[in-house]
């Protein structure tokens, strides 16, 4: 009898916890949220042109030039790996030559995606495993475990991964260039990161460790020699900190995440990132969820200073560690100091990436703040080109739609277009591009008239410049 009791309790506080769960998440998914996900669909219809008229287009960019487009990239030119795709490798983890990856933005529906960081087993080889595949065995272990108790989608289609061996051209004369402009954006678009730790000698120095004791403080306490490497490799503390910095939106992502993965979000606000080893593997146990690092940690633990296998990265990685500094001081609302400190160059191009990410999360308004700050601060620094404030008035006008803002979108990229047609010229591809934009506009006003006078102006110039075979045309 004592017995049933007991796990009447049980069962009571369990359906409780969940209740819990549930009415925290509801909470969590507010009327702004259900705006950001209904305007989002919006926009991926416009933009893959399925949805009523043509799709929106962003400036081009000149090289060596600041980024005259402003942050209308999204996830464009960033690969992903499905899961599935995953499960099938034969070779383990798979190089980017097996093509297994495809575009972030090819979905029609919102995935899970994970960033997967680590430290790369064979340096020399390289390769980022050691024989047998031990590091490939445990992600596909831990994903499969969080799937089984409801943390992540347990359909595997609705899950995909960032590997950097998988998602970056690894016959690049330079693979880790790739990651200059991209960094903020990929770890941006994730929802969380993996670390998996091989550690064939795990009893070593768990064997009297007790899983409470090493929760008290996962980083100091693992004693994992992997993951003591970890935390001196640049390049993994870049992204720890990354994952801790960039801009989170919790109500993107609950409807694909429940028990300690969506306790965690709701509690910490932040995108978590979860260890798993060779000890967790054994013993059966969930992964280790780490405290993200806050802002005090960047000058105790400065990726700068960390060990890497090729110090022509070091210069890369230094550029990474200023715009954590500069998205830092954004997020203080110090836009002005850290122009003064770090130039207007560097802090425009910020918070552009920063846009860049709020678009993809769905938070129009926090990009709008962006991209009117990145406009600001171009149009009050001399050196900065009529070509980078013109190429960011064209994103602002986009954002201005976006948001339902048509009038003001409409003058915007009116101004955007005088700019543009004395840099350029009345024919050049740009003004074809805001031309197309200002259409679109009208058509959102119900003014078809006047939009289709500006989609055959746009279309015009476009076949004039590009010719009549072009896929833009």
């Amino acid at each position: 009898a004592e017995a049933g009791k007991a796990q009447e309790k049980d069962k009571g506080a369990a359906v409780a916890e969940k209740e819990r769960q549930k009415a925290t998440a509801e909470e969590l998914v507010t009327t702004e949220a259900d705006k950001a996900g209904s305007l989002a669909k919006e926009q991926k219809a416009q933009e893959g042109g399925s949805g009523v008229g043509a799709p929106a287009e962003e400036a081009g960019t000149n090289a060596g030039q600041a980024a005259v487009a402003g942050p209308e990239k999204g996830v464009q030119g960033i690969n992903v790996l499905p899961l599935a795709s995953l499960k099938k490798s034969e070779n383990g983890i798979p190089r980017s030559s097996e093509k297994l990856t495809v575009p972030a933005d090819s979905f029609d529906q919102r995935l899970f995606r994970i960033f997967v960081s680590h430290r790369w087993l064979q340096p020399k080889k390289p390769h980022p495993d050691a024989n047998g595949h031990p590091k490939y065995q445990l992600i596909l272990k831990c994903i499969e475990d969080m799937q089984k108790r409801g943390w992540v989608p347990s359909d595997d289609d609705k899950i995909v991964l960032w590997i950097d061996y998988a998602c970056i051209n690894q016959d690049a004369k330079d693979p880790a260039a790739e990651l200059n402009d991209n960094m903020l954006r990929i770890v941006g678009m994730c929802d969380m990161v993996l670390t998996p730790v091989v550690d064939e000698e795990w009893e070593s120095w768990a064997a009297h460790l007790e899983r409470d004791q090493i929760e008290k403080d996962v980083a100091g306490t693992y004693g994992a020699k992997q993951w003591q490497d970890y935390w001196k490799r640049a390049w993994c503390l870049l992204e720890m900190f990354f994952a801790a910095h960039v801009p989170f939106t919790p109500q993107l992502v609950l409807p694909l995440i429940g028990g300690e993965v969506l306790n965690f979000v709701t509690e910490k606000k932040a995108r978590p990132h979860v260890l798993y080893g060779t000890r967790e593997s054994e013993k059966n146990e969930i992964a280790f969820f780490l405290v993200p690092l806050r802002d005090e940690k960047l000058e105790e633990k400065d990726p700068g200073n960390g060990e890497l296998f090729s110090e022509n990265d070091r210069q890369k990685i230094k550029y990474h560690v200023k715009e954590l500094r500069i998205s830092t001081m954004v997020r203080q609302s110090k836009t002005d100091e850290a122009v003064a400190t770090f130039g207007a160059f560097d802090v425009a191009n910020v918070l552009d990436k920063l846009a860049e990410v709020h678009k993809e999360q769905c938070q129009f308004q926090q990009q709008l703040e962006r991209v009117q700050e990145a406009l600001e601060v171009r149009r009050k620094d001399p050196k900065s080109s009529d070509n980078a404030v013109a190429g960011t008035l064209m994103t602002m006008g986009l954002v201005y739609e976006r948001l339902g803002r048509f009038d003001i979108a409409l003058q915007t990229h009116e101004e955007a277009l005088e700019m543009q047609k004395k840099i350029h010229g009345h024919d050049h591809v740009d003004v074809a591009k805001t031309y197309n934009n200002m259409g679109s506009v009208l058509l959102n006003q119900g003014d078809y008239k006047k939009a289709l006078e500006y989609f055959q102006k746009s279309l015009e110039i476009k076949i004039k410049a590009l010719g009549h075979d072009h896929v833009d045309v």
